[in-house]
């Protein structure tokens, strides 16, 4: 996997991209260093950091037994960066000196001839995947002065093996790195801090887990694919739950937020299918994209006054949800957040506008020419998405921004009227709206110049702009002459 993930940043580069997958992004950790060239000092690639010391980057030797310099040209070397050592297949022994402070995520990924190391005390981190497939590696000597272990460190070593046969939950420094083999009914020691990423994912022998009172932290995936867990206590130390935390435990059938959690995570609950009961407290400020996704057993849920955004995807396919208490406080509200649930199907059946706390989150089932209520602050990420029998809008003066994809592939919208009170218009609001002809916009041509209108909205921009609608012209000392004809009256101006 860690080789997939490295061919994922080179595609990355060479398309050109510098943003990746969360997911990926994540497993390959922060202490990874993606260069175009580096300086080399003999066999060794290093970077010169911020603060002024080295980072080796890479080495292109091929000694078995190797020490790496404390100094290069009177820089300190304090990193070893990520992948710098990967696949070094003929490294036996490597000495680490005591300036180095964090060694990379992969960095002596594959080193399959590796069979002992010892980490001086001066390095407090350890990224993921930092000595993955290491084969040979059964000799690891791991200073109290490491207080950060990344996903999947150890993995595939015999040194990790030989810590699973003694106790299925090797601890580390009060980090449960890895619970893996672990079965049943779990008690975490009260020695245990904090619980890794992954630490246990996809051991779907565990049926239930106790976390004590001294752990401040749940790392992403930790239970990630843990499918017979049942229940989980989760204590009020606890503060932050990581992303993907407890996605497809699908056995899982109720939890509780502790007291002290701001955040629910993306992906935390992702597919929860046996989840009929959560209870979020009041010290969590926002709850994130696909968070409780297609938890479809799940029948009604009470986000507390303390929430103020809900992301996009946040309780789709919740196929039982049937009751959603949303307070005031919620002032964002993401794309599909309650699509495919009873809740959202009730709310069209009373309007086809769904609004909640002034935003437009759902007008899919409105027809013809539509006017959106003065209530309106915002037209919500991908409102109207694929309204094929939406004809016209008018979006009055209290609306401000337009999300993006609000009315992408509204195929048959030809006509628009808005109010100058509009600043943004999101990416792909109107994209695919081929059949747009005209805008009718209150305010002056200059207004409409100043609206944050971005990418893909260029059939709107294409239409014809009429400026100033429906303001009232006052024109000085004019005589109005009628003449009445078979087709109407006309108005003459004459002036003087």
């Amino acid at each position: 996997m860690k080789k997939l993930i490295a061919g994922l940043v080179s595609a990355a580069l060479a398309l050109g991209c510098v943003a990746l997958p969360a997911e990926v992004a994540e497993k390959i950790g922060s202490g990874s260093v993606i260069e175009a060239s580096a300086a080399t000092y003999g066999d060794f690639k290093y970077s010169i950091l911020d603060d002024g010391t080295v980072e080796i980057s890479g080495y292109t030797g091929s000694d078995s037994t190797l020490t790496i310099p404390g100094t290069i040209d009177g820089k300190k070397v304090t990193s070893i960066g990520g992948y710098a050592f990967e696949d070094c297949t003929s490294l036996t022994s490597i000495t680490i000196p005591n300036s180095v402070t964090s060694i990379g995520s992969n960095a002596f990924n594959y080193c399959t001839s590796l069979t002992s190391i010892t980490i001086p005390n001066s390095v407090t981190s350890i990224g993921g995947g930092a000595f993955n497939t290491c084969t040979s590696l059964t000799s690891i000597t791991i200073p109290n002065s490491v207080t950060s272990i990344g996903y999947y460190a150890f993995y595939g070593t015999p040194w990790l093996k030989a810590q699973q046969e003694k106790n299925p939950l090797v601890i580390v420094n009060g980090i449960l790195i890895d619970g893996t083999a672990a079965s049943g009914n779990v008690t975490i020691p009260n020695s245990v801090t904090s619980i890794g990423n992954y630490a246990f994912e996809n051991c779907t022998s565990l049926t239930s887990i106790t976390i004590p009172n001294g752990v401040t932290s749940i790392g992403s995936g930790a239970f990630f694919g843990c499918a017979n867990l049942k229940s989980i206590t989760i204590p009020n130390s606890v503060t932050s739950i990581g992303y993907y935390a407890f996605q497809d435990c699908t056995s899982l059938t109720s939890i509780t937020i502790p007291n002290n959690v701001t955040s629910i995570g993306d992906y935390t609950f992702y597919n929860c299918t046996s989840l009929t009961s959560v209870t979020i407290p009041n010290s969590v400020t926002s709850i994130e994209g696909f968070a409780f996704y297609n938890c479809t057993s799940l029948t009604s849920v009470t986000i507390p006054n303390s929430v103020t955004s809900i992301g996009g995807f946040a309780f789709k396919s919740c196929e039982s949800l049937t009751s959603i208490t949303i307070p005031n406080s919620v002032t964002s509200i993401g794309d599909y957040a309650f699509d495919d649930t009873p809740w959202l199907k009730a709310q069209q059946e009373k309007n086809h506008l769904v609004i909640v706390n002034g935003i437009l989150i759902d007008g899919t089932t409105a027809s013809g020419d539509v006017v959106i209520p003065n209530s309106v602050t915002s037209i919500g990420e991908s409102a109207f998405y694929e309204c094929k029998n939406l004809t016209g809008i008018t979006i009055p003066n209290s609306v401000t921004t337009i999300g993006y994809n609000a009315f992408n592939y509204c195929t048959n919208l030809s006509n628009i009227t808005m109010s100058n009170s509009v600043t943004t218009i999101g990416v792909g609001a109107f994209e695919f709206c081929m059949r747009i002809t005209d805008v009718y916009y209150t305010g002056s041509e200059a207004e409409w110049n100043n609206i944050d209108i971005r990418d893909y909205n260029d059939d709107l921009t294409d239409a014809t702009i009429h400026y100033n609608y429906g303001k009232t012209v006052t024109v000085p000392d004019a005589k109005i002459s009628q003449t009445y004809t078979s087709t109407g009256t006309s108005f003459t101006l004459n002036w003087g």
